[in-house]
């Protein structure tokens, strides 16, 4: 029987940088409709300035609590395998899956570097080939890059041209940017 546990430091230090990159992803759209904002000529005011304040303070308590739970989450998951099955304790349960019912195992979100880890991996893949998980497709990585190539080139010269005459189409940028953002950051 090999069992698989996060350290207490290892936890600590993965809860801490993963509230960390939460915060400034959630803070990286606000700061991005401030700049383009500031960029189109708006002065935001005092009311504006508050409003930014309180959110940069939600995302602040929402790193603290974020940085606990996924710390008491990391300390508590106990992964254990033997000859005959895979159980899995956390905070809230646990789970145990029987040998004979594996068909396939992927690659899962399981923190490296704890104690056992590569044992446990060792011992599943004598169960069967541990697969990694589906990237995009090559079409899809060569339309992102195409995108991006077209936005780096022709965004400022659609901000220069168009969006600086109309106040309108500028808050629509504004908030389309947001939205996009938001949605990008989210899938990560």
């Amino acid at each position: 029987m090999i069992r698989y546990r996060v350290g207490d430091a290892e936890a600590t230090r993965r809860a801490r940088w993963a509230s960390v990159v939460r915060a400034v992803s959630s803070l990286a759209p606000i700061a991005l409709a401030i700049i383009l904002l500031h960029r189109l000529g708006w002065a935001p005011t005092l009311a504006f300035w508050a409003v930014a304040g309180v959110l940069v303070a939600l995302v602040v308590t929402r790193a603290g609590l974020g940085y606990s739970s996924t710390r008491r989450k990391l300390r508590s998951l106990v992964v254990t395998v033997s000859d005959e099955d895979l159980h899995v304790e956390n905070v809230r349960d646990g789970y145990s899956i029987a040998r004979a019912r594996v068909a396939r195992i992927f690659e899962a979100h399981v923190p490296r570097g704890g104690e056992g880890f590569a044992d446990v991996r060792g011992m599943l893949e004598s169960w069967t080939t541990i697969e990694r998980r589906g990237r995009r497709g090559p079409a899809t990585r060569v339309a992102m890059g195409a995108a991006v190539v077209g936005a780096i080139f022709f965004v400022p010269f659609l901000l220069e041209d168009f969006v600086a005459r109309s106040k309108l189409v500028a808050a629509g940028l504004v908030a389309g940017m947001w939205l996009v953002m938001r949605v990008v950051l989210r899938g990560r």
